[in-house]
């Protein structure tokens, strides 16, 4: 015994939901990459303080070595 069922869909009713579709679409997908877009700087920017404390925190700790660690 088969489960397919059929949805009879008038041609109008589909053309009505792709101009729908065509309308809304863009702007929705728009908003969402711009959102995405904004995140992904936000990100990016803590990343990168992250990263340049992190290499001071490393320069500081090898000068501080090289310099024989201050027990002179």
């Amino acid at each position: 015994m088969p489960n397919d069922f059929e949805v009879s869909v008038s041609w109008t009713a589909l053309f009505l939901m792709l101009a729908f579709a065509a309308v809304v679409g863009p702007p929705a997908v728009s908003s969402v990459t711009a959102w995405w877009s904004i995140r992904l700087r936000y990100w990016m920017r803590g990343l990168r303080d992250a990263r340049a404390r992190f290499l001071a925190r490393v320069r500081e700790a090898l000068r501080r070595f090289l310099d024989g660690g201050g027990s002179r």
